[in-house]
């Protein structure tokens, strides 16, 4: 049975805050994400003391999606690798990949990577490819442009928008492929056909205009410029709504994991991934409403222009009322 060394926790959300703290002005946008990168990695450390590597892999990689970190990656490479399965080594393999390419002046995380990787290729193989920017997917999973897979029949399919082309490869243990794609000619479109034309309606008489009587106005006074107040009350309390929503999605996901560890099923684990989704979008959604409410607040009209007396004067009567900004 393969061992599996389990390192002294570190407190995820200190290195979340290091991670953006040379950046202050980004601090509001991205407090959300570090909230839930700590949470995350703190849940992965309790699934991989108790043995549950599957679940811990996925927590430490949600931790590493939200806030990059060298230290998240080496703990879902160390849960994954416990899972003992060869999808899990391939997946170990695939992060060491992304180590070296991520932080390639740390030779500590550097070391660690090629360690991996010497371990785990002579029972995998290993597909690079050139597509010329396409989006590539192996056996309808996205995957990057150099991954481990299992030895035996994938499907790789490259896909530049609409133009997508496929091959199947059978992989060996050991093994490197090489692949090379290129986008397809696209295909071309007839030009739309033109319009029936369309016969003109008829239009009915139309009495001729009444000559008005003159009128003379008093001049009106500039209108001042900018958004109302109450747009920027309404950005403050969508954002508030937003934040609400996710503070209960971050605990709504925290207790389906406790759900999940008491009862450890594939439907929970499929549960479980779908509320860490919504809570990911909810805290992209809170960071996007604030950034319009700070842009809002900068375009308020603060101060409205104060009212005055507007007088119209015709032969037939007058007018009197009130004009400014409200």
């Amino acid at each position: 049975m393969r061992r599996v060394r389990q390192s002294t926790p570190v407190l995820f959300g200190t290195l979340a805050a290091l991670a953006v703290g040379a950046h202050p002005e980004r601090a509001s946008a991205q407090g959300n994400n570090r909230t839930v990168a700590a949470a995350a990695y703190d849940q992965g450390t309790r699934a991989f003391a108790a043995r549950d590597f599957n679940a811990a892999a996925e927590f430490f990689e949600t931790a590493n999606r939200s806030v990059p970190s060298a230290q998240a990656m080496i703990q879902a490479i160390r849960a994954h690798r416990g899972a003992e399965a060869v999808a899990h080594d391939a997946r170990a393999a695939t992060l060491a990949l992304e180590l070296l390419s991520t932080y390639p002046s740390d030779t500590r995380v550097t070391g660690y990577a090629y360690r991996v990787i010497d371990d785990l290729s002579p029972r995998l193989a290993r597909v690079q490819v050139r597509c010329q920017g396409c989006d590539l997917s192996v056996d309808e999973q996205s995957a990057p442009h150099s991954a481990f897979f299992p030895p035996g029949t994938h499907a790789v399919v490259a896909s530049w928008g609409t133009r997508v082309v496929r091959r199947e490869v059978n992989l060996s243990p050991g093994q490197t492929l090489p692949l090379e794609f290129e986008p397809p000619l696209t295909p071309l479109v007839a030009p739309p056909l033109d319009p029936a034309p369309v016969a003109p309606t008829p239009v009915a008489d139309v009495a001729a205009p009444v000559a008005l009587a003159p009128t003379q106005e008093v001049d009106l006074p500039p209108r001042a410029r900018g958004l109302s107040p109450s747009v920027f009350a309404v950005s403050m309390v969508i954002t508030a709504g937003v934040g609400g929503a996710l503070a209960w999605s971050a605990i709504d996901t925290l207790r389906g994991r406790d759900e999940y560890v008491q009862d450890p099923t594939q439907a929970r684990l499929d549960d479980g991934r779908g509320r860490e989704l919504r809570t990911n979008i909810l805290a992209g959604a809170t960071a996007a409403m604030a950034l319009t409410t700070i842009f809002v607040a900068g375009f308020t009209r603060w101060r409205s222009a104060p009212a005055r007396p507007v007088a119209t004067l015709t032969a037939q009567g007058g007018l009197l009322g009130l004009e400014g900004a409200f």
